[in-house]
């Protein structure tokens, strides 16, 4: 249903396109417009997409269902549809269709204009017979085929790209054939295939050739027309290939779409996977359940039959186990300790799988018809035991012994959907049925079908489909129903009255996917057929976020409670979306990570305040929110007992409280830095630093070379040795790189490279070469060469070009510690790291410096940070960090590498702890700020002693709490020595906003007109002011305020490379001083723009330079900005070309790169008025929006709201939900 696009130089998944509301049944390019792309539907609706904008460019709407189209040149798309009709639709011209001719309904199978004569068309059938229709002539030929003989549906068609009248069929008996379609005659066939071939394409780059696929195993064919025979095949994966496609700017690469969900590009000149996806699912994901123990492995199951077990760490499946044809999978459930996980099927029938080795060890009729829902019950033991809850059509819930395979069914009057175990009361089942009711069991008592339940609610005005027990609060139990709301109940049977405790509503469609969060009692998750994720605060019934993110409906919804704040989600659009929802606890994270001795003061102490809360008989604190769940008291045990080792405490609090990919290699990356002991196993590791990279990858390759882990691996012994050669390679041990090739049967390779190593070690390889009378010619890879003769650099530029960051990363580590042969080596001699010349050195660090900038443009900051700190190059990790919006983990990083902490995050981590009036520990980071004891401590202490209802000071404040007395008497004597900074401090402290506001802005306008003044200077002035308040003061004082405050971001954003706000800042001055003269703003529009400009030049020097001579050349510049603007020119037509890598600027956050959300719910950004790609942030008035990267960005260098009406705008304000 949705359109995934990629971008082809680095292989990105750019966008997802929510294209129907029904499965696509055909997509083809524009032949003249790259932009433009036609997708089809089985409900009807034929699309032209506009890919830049991901909008809908021309469409149709009919009753017939298009099941293939293909795209001529200019405007002509030629339809088939399922009554077998092939219409012509020439989109520019309207919704009008023109049918061209007619096959036998639902047999066509392929269609194809011809590439140079756009009137003729080409049909492949179902039942072998091929179809050429004429569109000026309005005359269709039939070429027969296989139609008479044993009818094989054809399965691609394409014309001779040499020749006018030729074109090539392939059939489903694996045959091929030639077709001459003016004499509707056979030119040659070719040898039929054992494994079938399901598509084929030219290569345009040979021509004549073609590559054939087949569904059945991941082999490329290369053939000739002229030869019966391929003339060779390429390998290119384990698993088939539904379709290949030609990439016409390529010649030699060709698109596959594999039968396991992935795609990838292959290059037939080199026969290699230039890249591969990881495979997915190709239907809706219907289940998504965390592993019981491990938060890194989750298990999936979907409409395509398969349950797969994924990797978080490495977004891969490392196990797909498979039910059988025609079974599609609608639930899944993990056995206790996870030895066994179960599916059930539309087809009513249990299936019980080991996870270790996939075996199948039950498939149990359970139900006749569906079986919807299944959960195995955790009190159970990891020998399989525990009983099987299972939900079905048949109007039966069932519980299933999985050794025996005894079933005991449980009599509904409805379908049943929903099953749910109680996580801590044996025999206690919950259902949703479809007459509405939820209903709750004692299994114990159960003697035949017609068992009772012991309590039954009743509400939904339609069927329930899922019903969750609360983890925390036994006797508190949510459903989800058609009837698009959720049902809080007390489900205990000692309850009288009412059960249903909260109602809530705001899905526009059917509820389905429903968790509990694990700490927070109060929070639940639900997903929908309206394709949302809600996040409900359920004590205040209200909805505190919603994500648009997912194309489709939202089924799965998945936590592990040892990583809380990590949401996995499943849908309809067959993807899997990881979510952090670490933003609503964020004063929690920080005031654990800065105080780590207090942790016992975040957890509750009692559910019952929890159930209280929800039951609506205590109110629900808006801050200052507890942790109940027993993972969280375990974290608090565990630092307690680490007490005093930082690295261990702040590896055991992130890694609960958040998550980001490589995380776990970090801690390591950091124990190394720190001398430490190495922390976790380096076993699940994938980033190393520079230390211990080449000992790492010498263990990896003697790991793949052991025969011992033949089992685990997956490959054969021969490629397990080249892949462990080519690891020995790229750390510069060409000795073992030799032995290994050897050992996989290229000798030739190895003795080429042997007298690299010394003329000795070439001798005695040679010698043993002749004795084994072994040989081969696969000698084409440069790769040895490069090293042997002492290319090196080479070899890394190669990895870089190819995207093999890793392995540049490694290689570059070898080169700086001397392990590869210099030029005119007679032997490789091993040089110690500290003797290597400077150049390798910094050609390290340029590499670790491009690998961080390909982590960053991909969304992925903590992996661009780790690149840098690998080399030990602490300070521009914390720097990347800070840049990515990583405000938590570039504190910590800073903290425990006793690196300089940016002010910027210091002060917006401040600003977000005292939001939720965690004032001590606001007091703790505000005196690590360098304005803090001046400026920030004073403020502070005078909003804690002017709010009320709120705990004395914080002992960290006692010595900056002074009385309202004292600080008036401050404030007149500033006054009287002509003191601003101190006299607006003072003011705000005794809350007189307007005299704060008139000597700040007054001497912000002085210092303006001052030369060389720093942002230092003007932040002494206007932090203070950020904190007055501006509401029922005049408009000149409110817009003088803003504009002061714009300005100096400005100028702050400029200096620091934030090209992204330049134009919205350098815009929300301009229009304030524009249109509120009488503020007298001592900076001319000219001398803003000089600033935009400056701060241009990093990232696009021309349209500075275009920038500044126009306004050199404007009569309207005053003279002094003149002089500056010439004098900036020509500093930037002095100035080099930057390395992209090395530019300052903000960084994409977390997640930045993945594709944007459905266009039917974007928002336009108030700040670029472009769509908004991503979660929104909703801004004060409630109508407008910007994106949270904006957001996040803006916070940095302005605390007013873009809206300019004098609301503030903490950074605090945008972490507000999940975000992906």
């Amino acid at each position: 249903m949705a359109l995934h696009i990629y971008r082809l130089k680095d292989n990105c998944l750019v966008k997802m396109i929510a294209a129907h509301e029904r499965a696509i049944s055909g997509i083809c390019w524009s032949p003249e417009d790259s932009n433009l792309l036609a997708s089809c539907s089985v409900n009807g609706r034929v699309i032209i997409w506009d890919l830049e904008n991901e909008e809908e460019r021309f469409g149709l709407k009919g009753t017939e269902i298009p099941v293939l189209l293909d795209w001529a040149s200019g405007s002509k798309i030629v339809l088939a549809f399922d009554s077998g009709d092939v219409k012509l639709w020439e989109y520019k011209e309207g919704e009008k269709l023109t049918k061209l001719f007619s096959v036998v309904a639902n047999t066509a199978k392929v269609l194809r204009w011809h590439p140079r004569d756009h009137c003729r068309i080409l049909l492949g059938a179902s039942d072998g017979s091929l179809t050429v229709y004429d569109q000026r002539t309005g005359k269709k030929v039939l070429i027969t085929g296989k139609a008479k003989t044993s009818k094989d549906s054809v399965t691609d068609a394409q014309w001779d790209p040499l020749s006018e009248d030729y074109l090539l069929a392939a059939f489903s008996d694996g045959s091929m054939t030639l077709f001459d379609a003016s004499t509707q005659s056979e030119i040659h066939s070719f040898d039929k295939q054992a494994q079938g071939i399901k598509s084929f394409a030219w290569a345009t780059a040979q021509p004549g050739n073609f590559v054939t696929c087949t569904e059945r195993v991941g082999v490329l064919r290369i053939w000739n027309v002229s030869q019966r025979s391929p003339l060779m095949q390429i390998k290119v994966g384990s698993t088939g290939v539904n379709c290949i496609k030609a990439i016409p700017s390529e010649p030699n690469w060709f698109v596959l779409s594999y039968k396991n969900g992935s795609v990838g590009v292959c290059d037939i000149s080199t026969r290699t996977m230039r890249f591969t996806s990881q495979p997915g699912h190709s239907e809706t994901i219907f289940d998504v359940a965390f592993h019981p123990d491990d938060p890194d492995v989750i298990a999936t199951a979907s409409y395509d039959g398969h349950v797969k077990i994924w990797r978080v760490s490495t977004v891969s499946s490392t196990k797909e186990l498979y039910a059988g044809k025609d079974q599609l999978l609608y639930g899944l459930s993990w056995g206790p300790g996870a030895v066994r996980i179960c599916a059930v099927s539309s087809t009513g029938v249990l299936f019980v799988w080991r996870t270790d080795n996939g075996e199948q060890v039950l498939r149990l009729p359970v139900h006749t018809g569906q079986a919807f829902r299944c959960e195995w019950s955790q009190r159970g033991s990891a020998d399989g035991s525990g009983e099987i809850a299972t939900g079905g059509a048949d109007k039966y819930a069932c519980v299933v012994n999985p050794i025996t395979g005894n079933i005991r069914r449980i009599k509904h009057p409805a379908a049943v959907i929903g099953v749910s175990w109680h996580w801590a009361q044996d025999n206690i089942l919950a259902t949703g049925c479809q007459d509405g009711i939820v209903r709750v069991f004692n299994v114990q008592a159960w003697s035949s079908e017609n068992i009772a339940p012991i309590v039954e609610m009743a509400g939904h005005d339609a069927r329930v489909f899922n019903v969750a027990f609360h983890p925390i609060c036994r006797e508190v139990l949510a459903s989800g129903s058609d009837d698009k709301t959720i049902r809080v109940w007390n489900w205990s049977p000692s309850v009288n009255g009412s059960r249903e405790l909260r109602r809530l509503t705001g899905h526009t469609s059917y509820v389905r996917g429903l968790l509990w969060h694990s700490e927070l009692p109060q929070i639940l998750f639900s997903g929908s057929w309206d394709s949302t994720i809600r996040v409900w605060d359920v004590a205040n019934q209200q909805c505190i976020h919603v994500s648009y993110e997912h194309h489709a409906d939202v089924y799965g919804l998945a936590l592990h409670r040892k990583r809380p704040f990590f949401l996995v989600s499943s849908s309809r659009d067959t993807t899997l979306r990881f979510w952090i929802f670490e933003d609503k606890l964020r004063p929690l994270v920080i005031q654990a990570l800065v105080q780590p001795d207090s942790l016992e003061g975040l957890l509750g102490t009692d559910p019952s305040e929890a159930m209280a809360e929800i039951a609506g008989t205590k109110p629900s604190p808006a801050t200052g929110w507890k942790l109940y769940g027993e993972a969280s008291k375990a974290v608090v045990a565990n630092c307690d007992r680490l007490r005093g080792q930082r690295l261990k405490v702040f590896r055991e609090l992130l890694s609960f409280f958040m998550y980001r990919q490589g995380m776990e290699d970090l801690w390591g990356i950091l124990a190394i830095i720190l001398g430490e002991p190495p922390v976790g196993a380096s076993g699940s590791r994938s980033v190393f630093h520079e230390q211990e990279l080449i000992k790492c990858q010498k263990s990896k390759a003697l790991e793949l070379a052991s025969s011992r882990v033949s089992m685990g691996i997956g490959l054969k012994l021969e490629d397990r040795l080249l892949k462990a050669a080519q690891i020995m390679l790229r750390v510069g041990d060409l000795q073992s790189y030799c032995r290994l090739t050897a050992q996989a049967g290229q000798w030739e390779r190895a003795i080429c490279i042997a007298p690299a190593v010394s003329h000795q070690f070439w001798l005695d390889l040679t010698k043993e070469y002749v004795d084994s009378l072994s040989a081969t010619n696969d000698i084409d890879e440069v790769a040895p060469f490069w090293v042997a003769s002492g290319s090196s650099d080479r070899l890394v530029n190669a990895c870089i070009e190819g995207n093999d960051l890793d392995s540049a990363f490694v290689v570059a580590k070898a080169v700086n510690d001397g392990l590869f042969p210099t030029v005119g080596a007679t032997g490789h001699q091993a040089a110690d790291a500290a003797t290597a010349p400077p150049e390798s050195r910094m050609r390290l660090e340029d590499v670790a410096a491009v690998l961080s900038a390909r982590y960053a443009d991909q969304g992925e900051p903590l992996q661009a940070a780790m690149c840098f700190l690998a080399v030990s190059l602490s300070a521009r990790a914390v720097d990347t960090l800070s840049r990515s919006h990583e405000a938590v983990l570039a504190f910590v990083v800073a903290e425990l590498l006793g690196q300089q902490k940016d002010p910027i995050v210091v002060k917006l981590l401040a600003q977000c702890v005292e939001k939720d009036l965690r004032w001590g520990v606001a007091a703790d980071l505000w005196a690590q700020h360098p304005l803090g004891p001046s400026v920030h401590l004073p403020l502070l202490a005078a909003r804690v002693r002017n709010a009320t209802g709120l705990p004395p000071v914080p002992p960290a404040l006692a010595q900056s709490a002074r009385t309202l007395e004292q600080h008036q008497a401050s404030l007149a004597e500033a006054l009287a020595r002509g003191d601003s900074a101190t006299a607006v401090l003072e003011a705000v402290c005794v809350q007189d906003s307007r005299q704060a506001i008139q000597i700040g802005c007054s001497a912000l306008h002085a210092l303006f007109c001052t030369e060389g003044w720093t942002i230092e200077q003007a932040r002494r002035i206007l932090d203070p002011l950020e904190y007055a308040t501006l509401q029922g003061l005049a408009v000149k004082d409110i817009a003088n305020t803003l504009a002061c405050s714009a300005y100096v971001g400005l100028v702050e954003a400029s200096n620091l490379g934030y090209v992204e706000l330049l134009f919205p800042l350098a815009q929300t001055v301009r229009n304030i001083v524009t249109h509120q003269r009488d503020i007298d703003f001592p900076v001319s529009i000219a001398g803003i723009t000089l600033v935009e400009a400056s701060g241009t030049a990093i990232r696009n020097p021309a349209l500075a330079q275009q920038t500044l001579s126009d306004l050199i050349q404007s009569p309207e510049t005053p003279a002094h900005v003149r002089v500056q603007c010439e004098q900036r020119l020509a500093a930037i037509q002095a100035e080099g070309p930057v390395n992209s890598w090395d530019r300052p600027g903000l960084l994409k956050i977390a997640g930045g790169s993945l594709p944007s959300c459905s266009k039917k719910y974007a928002k336009n950004s108030v700040l670029t008025n472009t769509l908004i790609k991503g979660p929104a942030f909703e801004l004060e008035d409630r109508q407008m929006h910007v994106s949270i990267e904006e957001a996040l960005s803006w916070a940095r260098v302005n605390a007013f709201s873009p809206l300019k009406r004098g609301a503030q705008f903490a950074r605090s304000d945008a972490e507000e939900g999940p975000t992906t």
